[in-house]
């Protein structure tokens, strides 16, 4: 931004200006260009003296952080029989202050294969998790006759 005044500062006269500047998520989550900080740099300059500069720097806070919930299902309500189905509906959502990449949601107890991602609940399906983003999934499990025998393995 560039501001150009109407009238000349007299001898020790101070002329004040204010600006600001709205924080973008590419600045966060670059970490402010990888080096943990948003740089500024303002500059005067007359026709009588050579510029002057001088910067002020502000600290980026970089809070990446996820959620995932797990609900299951079972038509009756109860595992008692071996090829029994389970379903479960799984949610992922950006809960931190950065994008989030590379997201993968695993299961070892679901049915291989049977990991399937949904539409997103809040979001636009680009495969990226952003801040606020909700992603959904849905997996299954046949139980076995092993798991009722052992009454589940507890």
């Amino acid at each position: 931004m560039y501001l150009q005044s109407s009238g000349a500062p007299e001898v020790g006269e101070t002329w004040g200006y204010t600006a600001t500047h709205t924080v973008t998520q590419a600045e966060i989550d670059s970490f402010g260009g990888g080096d943990g900080l948003l740089e500024n740099t303002a500059t005067a300059d007359s026709e009588e003296t050579g510029e002057d500069t001088d910067n002020a720097d502000v600290p980026v806070d970089r809070l990446p952080s996820l959620n995932i919930t797990k609900d299951a299902s079972i038509s009756g309500n109860v595992a008692d029989a071996a090829g029994d189905v389970i379903n479960y509906v799984i949610t992922v959502a950006n809960t931190g202050n950065t994008t989030l990449t590379g997201v993968t949601v695993s299961d070892p107890y679901a049915d291989a294969g049977s990991i399937v991602r949904g539409a997103d609940i809040v979001g636009n399906n680009d495969g990226i998790l952003d801040v606020g983003e909700t992603w959904s999934y849905t997996a299954t499990h046949t139980v076995t006759q092993a798991e009722i025998d052992s009454n589940g393995g507890g």
